[in-house]
């Protein structure tokens, strides 16, 4: 695989403070090499969460053996050895475009999938109190006589839980979004409430909703079907989740297909009455990706871009993720073959720009169903490798200087926020000993040290930054000619 990096037009303020470590003078984006997760467990509807103790976990299913895996980060360089969250002989629903759906509070960790079969089998959550190393026994989720229960979706706030999925009447028709909360952390569910109903339609009856919670509103977005129009539509819920009684519209494209396109919306809040969604939707017959800004506060949208421009036939499957201002979007289309896109803003909405698109991916072979989220200063992309039917994994983060794509390794901050040691993961061989430094927000040098060569062996440094005071900082890694630089939090 090539790596992607394109120069960004923003300029770096660091860049004010250690220009002396630092021959580049505009941001870039660089992306670390892959790193695979093996092939033998299956690659279908990958997702991916920060844990509390800053390491990415993935879960994703295998069509072939109906089973749930779970694996986590190491925290240096690879990922531990996946473990299967559904018990033997509990076979779990397993698609391409749907599946399983994982959310992170504190220590805990939520996985809710479904039960194999369309016309049978229920909702279950397993949950882990220890970032993801082990997990409990499973708890079902909705309380149906019947099996249509269908394309969970989960969201954890307060490690009060709220699950989304498809319900349908005892024939199997009329497909509505409901909602189950726990209050006890997932011990138990309270009985389903109807949100999607209140639109008066049907939902679209193969695509995967999205669930966002914060402390003021609980949302749902799932693909409406009212007489074949398939927009993205919200419900929204002021009294956590007890009741829907709003409805906004984030598409009206009017997009009239026959049958459902099997593909959901995605969403995140960016402040407490801000959120964004992406979708794909079909406008004179194109595919296309958008993004949606919304302000609930006023009920009205705020931005609607296109994010798919230039980037092939059948955009689809649009993932995104937003952390202190870092707002990031990928999706899968056709650039010869599928590729993996992503799109970066460090100022929300407003500084997406598609000429900053880059292709993850640009690799031969099918790479699909990609999914975000951020965290250590970063953004991780987990996607469906179709070569090797497994999971591929990388991180995408600021860089300074457009001679590290092949001059340096690749440097990862374990954990952020720090409380005691920092560790910093060498994904690659040094030759020279390093230099590291770290600045305060201001841009005073607060700590100066060496990196051996003799970390590449260990794979990783350790620093003690216990007697750090709070706050933001910025760690630049040099060898005297290039460098690089992340953020850092210090609590």
């Amino acid at each position: 695989m090539k790596k992607a990096i394109r120069t960004l037009s923003s300029t770096l303020f660091l860049l004010a403070f250690c220009a002396s470590y630092t021959p580049a003078l505009s941001q870039t984006m660089s992306v670390s090499t892959p790193i695979s997760i093996p092939s033998a467990y299956g690659n279908y509807h990958p997702q991916i969460s920060m844990t509390n103790d800053a390491v990415p976990a993935v879960i994703w299913t295998s069509s072939m053996l109906k089973n749930l895996y779970f694996a986590k980060h190491d925290g240096v360089s690879n990922f531990n050895a996946p473990i299967q969250l559904n018990p033997s002989g509990f076979l779990v629903q397993s698609y391409t475009w749907s599946g399983p759906d994982l959310a992170a509070w504190n220590d805990n960790m939520y996985v809710v999938f479904k039960a194999n079969g369309y016309s049978m089998g229920h909702i279950y959550l397993v949950k882990s109190t220890d970032n993801g190393d082990s997990f409990g026994d499973t708890v079902r989720v909705d309380n149906l006589a019947n099996g249509f229960p269908q394309y969970p979706d989960i969201a954890v706030f307060n490690d009060t839980v709220f699950v989304t999925f498809m319900d349908h009447d005892a024939a199997g028709l009329n497909p509505q979004y409901v909602v189950a909360r726990s209050v006890d952390g997932g011990l138990t569910f309270e009985p389903n409430v109807d949100a999607g109903a209140l639109l008066g339609d049907e939902a679209c009856d193969c695509c995967q909703p999205e669930i966002i919670v914060n402390n003021k509103y609980v949302m749902v977005y799932f693909r409406n079907n009212a007489s074949n129009i398939r927009d993205i539509k919200a419900v929204v819920s002021m009294d956590r989740g007890a009741t829907f009684t709003n409805v906004i519209s984030v598409d009206d494209h009017l997009w009239n297909a026959f049958s459902c396109p099997s593909t959901g919306p995605d969403a995140i809040f960016t402040g407490l009455d801000t959120a964004i969604s992406v979708y794909k939707s079909e406008v004179l017959g194109e595919a296309k990706v958008f993004l949606n800004e919304y302000n609930l506060a006023t009920d009205s949208a705020l931005h609607s871009i296109e994010l798919s421009t230039g980037t092939g036939n059948n955009p689809n499957y649009p993932q995104v993720s937003y952390e202190n201002g870092n707002l990031g979007v990928v999706w899968e289309a056709n650039s010869g073959d599928p590729e993996v896109f992503f799109n970066w803003s460090s100022n929300g909405a407003l500084g997406l720009d598609s000429a900053n698109t880059i292709n993850v991916t640009n690799a031969s072979g099918a790479q699909t169903k990609p999914d975000i989220c951020h965290g250590n200063g970063k953004f991780h992309v987990v996607w469906a490798e179709g070569g090797s039917s497994g999971i591929k994994y990388v991180t995408i983060s600021e860089a300074l200087s457009i001679n590290l794509e092949e001059a340096y390794p690749t440097i990862n901050i374990f954990p952020n926020p720090v409380v005691g040691y920092l560790r910093l993961g060498i994904e690659s061989a040094i030759k020279e000993p390093l230099t590291a430094v770290i600045f305060d927000s201001k841009g005073a040098v607060i700590d100066t040290w060496i990196i051996p060569t003799s970390a590449k062996s260990l794979g990783y440094f350790d620093k003690d930054l216990s007697e750090l005071q709070s706050g933001l900082y910025f760690l630049n890694v040099t060898d005297g000619t290039v460098s690089i630089s992340q953020k850092f939090i210090k609590t």
